[in-house]
């Protein structure tokens, strides 16, 4: 399956048990939860995803398998050091406007997921990771939709990959900071 089909079936997972967070979301506090100092364990995070939900039957069946999927490939994705990791996005055919706000939900999940790791978690940052997360929170603001031309087109695509480059920085950094033996 696809990233983007991965993004569609998620989203229509978590619409299905009535999950507050839409699939963008629970993917970036994902990524900022297993990008903390603490890490992150699965049933933490699908707690959050889940939050204020009961979900039951075969919905809750499907939506703890994908959410188990998703969290397994998105660990392995962020610990291989060959940046193959990529944020949980709608597809590019989708209209620009639906896209920015899936970003601006990502990066709010992933810094929530950070927060969510402790409140020392960028106590020790070196310049450039703070202000990528400074950078991050700006994305999360995006409210005005944008107009559908190529400038902003090559615009989105520089911030998602941004984005997903300060992801692997950050990482990087707090893997070296954690004592040996953590992960």
């Amino acid at each position: 399956m696809e990233w983007g089909e991965r993004y569609d079936s998620v989203t229509e997972i978590l619409e299905s048990v009535g999950a507050h967070m839409d699939a963008a979301e629970s993917h970036g506090t994902l990524c900022g939860m297993l990008s903390g100092p603490k890490g992150a364990e699965r049933a933490e995070w699908m707690a959050e995803v889940l939050a204020d939900t009961e979900p039951r039957g075969e919905a809750a069946r499907a939506c703890l398998e994908a959410l188990s999927m998703l969290f397994d490939e998105t660990a392995s994705w962020l610990a291989d050091d060959s940046f193959g990791f990529d944020p949980l996005l709608p597809e590019d055919e989708v209209p620009l406007p639906v896209r920015a706000r899936a970003l601006a939900g990502w990066c709010q999940g992933f810094l929530y997921g950070l927060a969510r790791t402790g409140p020392d978690a960028d106590a020790d940052l070196p310049p450039e990771s703070r202000e990528a997360l400074s950078d991050m929170a700006e994305i999360a603001r995006v409210a005005a939709a944008p107009d559908e031309d190529e400038d902003d087109e090559e615009s989105y695509a520089e911030l998602v990959e941004y984005v997903r480059v300060a992801v692997m920085l950050y990482r990087e950094h707090v893997q070296r900071s954690r004592p040996l033996g953590e992960e």
